[in-house]
Formats: structure tokens, C-alpha cells, sequence
């Protein structure tokens, strides 16, 4: 792919102790996942410094690793000296674009993006050569690190546009500006950092602002705030809107599942097996595209029955009876009011396992108080929650007349809670933000239950 030389002149860079004319296949930010032929960039995070364990990288087969001027690494170890790191990579992401055939499918959105690249890869992956960036891998780090693991053969590239500052898209598209782009729905989240929902618009309509000339533009027919990410498509671009009830794509004979979707398009009958509106707007936003690229109806059919979405993602497990709905990779008051409004009925006994919803800033008080009205509303009546915030949800829940409602300060007390409270045909369900962790609860049932 690219000799050292190669990289240190793309990079800006300065080789110390390595072979210029080694051939480098592979890339990494993690020493442990290290292989022969590969390059290790020293990446300092939160928690830890790369530099760290650079010694690490090249006993594992690194040919060399990528630090800054200065850094405390051990003159013996092949590596490339740079001014940063991260920009260094970004360099080499879009030298590598060059060298791509492939078509770039960008994604962003508040709530949706990585369901709808899911289903969208495997969707185009019944006629192209596809690649995707791995989980989340949507930010400074992820996305030029996705860039250089795609294979040389690529038809589409879909890549994750993530934000939770202004300016962040624009930068992500300075390194790779997409072909097609999607922005899945507008919605609250990281609204701390943006201060209006109007800003979070401007934010994510940066990606069709950055469209290649001639590049499509799908279209979340019935996001809010429609008017403001429509106004920033280039008027060279295709336009294409997708939706439930209105936009060029939507489905017709929707029939809501408990733990699916089935509707038809087209003179097609398709089973989604996730639940609920939003999971049917990510693949209509899938279907959209796919559609646009020739990709088979019935091939799309024969698939999209067996999908399987990312981990903590309505991932649904049973034990000993109890149905657990895992949703607990991510939360903000958009895919917690979804989830209100997806687990309704009263066939089963519904438990609501809630913590914290993060990054809400001045509105973290009044959206979580409002989650606590909407719980109600939706019909429900058990729930646990368990953080600071999450216990305005439990008091405003209380208030509007909620008799069970738990609220604990720590996930071990709810472990103990549950353990004895669950029975057979419960279904439980677990939603947080990130930084809660709150699958550890289902892990630690699932080993004394």
C-alpha cells in the first residue's frame, strides 16, 4: 500500500530507525491488535498516551510508529517523528482517498446513524464491494483510521460523520468529502455543546454542504428542522427524500411488532426485525439508497430478515424467562421517547431500567423531568432508575402518579433489586448514556439469575 517513505513524505514527517523502503499494509491506534507490516500511530487519549506502548507495537510487527518531535519513546524503536499525530493521520487518509475508486456514503444525524449504515451495508453488500467504519468509529480518530483499513477494491466506502462540537463535520469532510450523504433525523443530542437545536441542524447539514460537485443528497422527510439542512444542499446535487408517512421512499402496510416491522414497498414484503418507528425510518433511509444504486428489492427481502444490528442496540436476550431488550449503548431524549413509545401493551410486565442522559447541558434538568411526564403518558408503570439525573425522571414519574418507582445509587443495588423482583415474561428494558455502562446489570444477572 505505502512504503515508509512513502508515509513520512504525506505525512510531513521524519524517519528515525526505520527502512524507507518497507511496504506497510495495515494500520493501528492499538497495540494490542498489532500485526506484521503496519504502522502504529501514538495516539494520546483520556486515559492513555500511545506513546506508552510503543514498544508494545513493534514487538507485535509494527515496522514503525508515528510520534511527535519530542515525545518520550526510546530512540532504538523505528518511527516517524510528525508535528501531530492526529492531523498526521488525517493527512494519510486523504492521500489514501486518492488512491480509492470507491464512492463515499456519508452518514450523520442525531439518533440513527450507525442502524442505518448497518442496514445500508448489508444492503449494498448483496451486489458491491462494500466497507464500513467499524461500531462507532466516526470521529478526528475513527473516520481516517477507517479510510486506511479499506481494501484497495472498494465499490462504496460508508463512513460515520459523529459530532458533539461545532466545526467537527467540516473538519471530518476536509479529510474525506462524501459522494452521497445522509442525515438520518435532527435531534437533542450533545445539545450541551450547541446550545439550539438550530445549531445541531447547521452542524449536521454540513455534510450535504460538503458534497462532491454532482454528488445525492437523501433527505429525512419528516426530520425537524427540515427547512434548515435543505437550505445547505448544493443546487448541483440529486435530492431524494425518504420517510414514513411522506418523501419519495416510504413504506406502505406497516405493521408494528413487538420485536419487529414488517411493511411492503414496491410490490415487496420485507420483515424488519427491529422494532418501532425509528428503526423503520433508519431503513427506509437505507432502502433509499440502495434503491438509488440498483441494489435488488428481493434481494434486500431475502436478507433484511436475518439482520443483525450492533451490540446494545435494542439487542434483545433471554434468561430464564425474562425477556432483557439491551439498548443501553447510548441514550438522549429522542431514542428514550422511541423507546417509550416502541415497548407499549400490557400482554407482558414492562421494566424500565433508566440512567443519566448525558451532554444536555442547561437542559439536562427540564429534558429529564420531561422524560418522567412521557413515561407516564406512554402508559408504563415500573421503573428503576439509577444517577443524578435519572432520578428526576423517577421523581417526575412519582408526581404524575407512578406508585413503582425505584431509585437506586449504584448499579449493585440494582442488580440486587432485580434479581428477586424479575419473573418469566418480564420484559426488561436498559437504556443510558454511554458513560453508565449499564449493561454491566444484565451482565451481572445473567450470572446468578
Amino acid at each position: 500500500m505505502y512504503t515508509i517513505r512513502e508515509i513520512a513524505e504525506v505525512m510531513g514527517g521524519i524517519i528515525r530507525n526505520a527502512d524507507p523502503d518497507v511496504e506497510v499494509t495495515e494500520f493501528y491506534i492499538d497495540s494490542r491488535n498489532v500485526k506484521p507490516n503496519s504502522i502504529f500511530f501514538c495516539i494520546k487519549g483520556e486515559k492513555f498516551d500511545g506513546k506508552d506502548f510503543a514498544e508494545d507495537a513493534v514487538k507485535n510487527g509494527a515496522q514503525a510508529v508515528v510520534a511527535p518531535i519530542g515525545s518520550a519513546i526510546s530512540r532504538t524503536l523505528p518511527r516517524i517523528l510528525v508535528d501531530d499525530v492526529v492531523l498526521a493521520m488525517a493527512r494519510l487518509a486523504a492521500d489514501r482517498m486518492k488512491k480509492l475508486k470507491a464512492k463515499v456514503i456519508g452518514i450523520t444525524g442525531s439518533v440513527g446513524k450507525t442502524t442505518t449504515k448497518e442496514l445500508m451495508y448489508t444492503f449494498l453488500s448483496t451486489r458491491y464491494r462494500v466497507f464500513k467504519s467499524r461500531k462507532s468509529h466516526n470521529n478526528h480518530i475513527g473516520l481516517p483510521l477507517t479510510v486506511l483499513e479499506a481494501p484497495t477494491h472498494t465499490d462504496f466506502l460508508i463512513l460515520e460523520y459523529g459530532t458533539n462540537h461545532p466545526g467537527e463535520i467540516s473538519y471530518l469532510t476536509s479529510i474525506v468529502k462524501p459522494h452521497m450523504a445522509i442525515v438520518t433525523r435532527i435531534g437533542t443530542a450533545h445539545i450541551e455543546f450547541f446550545e439550539t437545536m438550530e445549531n445541531i441542524a447547521r452542524e449536521k447539514g454540513t455534510l450535504y454542504k460538503e458534497l462532491q460537485p454532482g454528488g445525492t443528497a437523501f433527505l429525512n422527510a419528516e426530520t425537524p428542522l427540515i427547512e434548515v439542512i435543505s437550505s445547505m444542499v448544493p443546487y448541483t446535487a440529486k435530492r431524494i427524500t425518504f420517510g414514513i408517512e411522506s418523501g419519495d421512499v416510504k413504506p406502505e402496510d406497516v405493521d408494528y411488532l413487538e420485536f419487529g416491522t414488517t411493511f411492503s414497498y414496491k410490490g415487496h414484503t420485507f420483515y424488519l426485525p427491529l422494532p418501532g418507528k425509528g428503526m423503520l425510518e433508519n431503513a427506509m433511509a437505507a432502502l433509499a439508497v440502495a434503491e438509488t444504486l440498483e441494489t435488488s428489492l428481493a434481494d434486500i427481502t431475502n436478507i433484511l430478515k436475518d439482520f443483525k444490528d450492533e451490540k446494545m442496540r435494542l439487542e434483545r436476550k433471554e434468561i430464564k424467562g425474562v425477556v432483557f431488550i439491551n439498548d443501553a449503548y447510548n441514550s438522549n431524549p429522542d431514542s428514550l421517547t422511541e423507546l417509550f413509545r416502541i415497548f407499549k401493551g400490557e400482554e407482558h410486565r414492562r421494566i424500565f431500567i433508566l440512567g443519566d442522559m448525558l451532554e444536555l447541558g442547561a437542559y439536562a434538568e427540564a429534558e429529564h423531568r420531561r422524560m418522567g411526564r412521557l413515561f407516564v403518558e406512554e402508559g408504563h408503570k415500573i421503573l428503576v432508575t439509577v444517577g443524578k439525573l435519572a432520578k428526576l425522571i423517577s421523581e417526575e414519574a412519582s408526581r404524575n402518579g407512578i406508585t413503582e418507582v425505584h431509585h437506586f445509587e449504584s448499579k449493585e443495588e440494582v442488580v440486587d433489586f432485580l434479581k428477586n423482583y424479575v419473573k418469566p415474561g418480564d420484559r426488561v428494558i436498559l437504556k443510558a448514556s454511554r458513560a453508565l455502562a449499564l449493561e454491566t446489570i444484565l451482565n451481572k444477572l445473567e450470572e446468578i439469575l
